[in-house]
């Protein structure tokens, strides 16, 4: 199995080759009216990229010069379940250089944090990152 940013590349490749093509995306749904108006509105740009967990939002925005930008979105189903990974309450951040380390703490300790780490994962508790995200502040 392809990891995700692999998955997600060849996706956006794939669906944006139809596109400039002026064809339609060759999988995925998306509203056919805002293709149709995307399509006058010349070539496509990549734009970003949405995860949930059962869905990726890829988007392609077209440009004119008269008129605003144009988000089009095709929804992809992923091969399976999209979770996101929180940094785990054991990383600390050095600033110094922006180095990502661990920290010390007893066994128990660890076990402890592994499974609440684990637990974050489950569809209830990992459906909170999804959809639009404040940035978080750890105290």
């Amino acid at each position: 199995m392809a990891k995700l940013n692999t998955f997600v590349a060849q996706k956006k490749r794939e669906i944006f080759e139809d596109l400039t093509a002026g064809k339609a995306p060759r999988e995925g749904t998306y509203d056919e009216e805002l293709l149709r108006l995307a399509k006058l509105r010349g070539k496509p740009q990549m734009g970003a990229t949405t995860y949930e967990p059962h869905s990726l939002g890829l988007e392609f925005v077209f440009h004119d010069p008269t008129t605003s930008a144009l988000v089009f979105t095709v929804d992809v189903a992923p091969p399976e379940r999209v979770v996101f990974l929180p940094v785990p309450g054991w990383v600390v951040e050095t600033i110094w250089q922006g180095e990502i380390s661990g920290s010390y703490c007893f066994e128990s300790e660890a076990e402890d944090l592994i499974a609440t780490f684990k637990d974050s994962l489950t569809p209830k508790e990992n459906s909170q990152w999804f959809g639009k995200q404040q940035a978080r502040r750890r105290e």
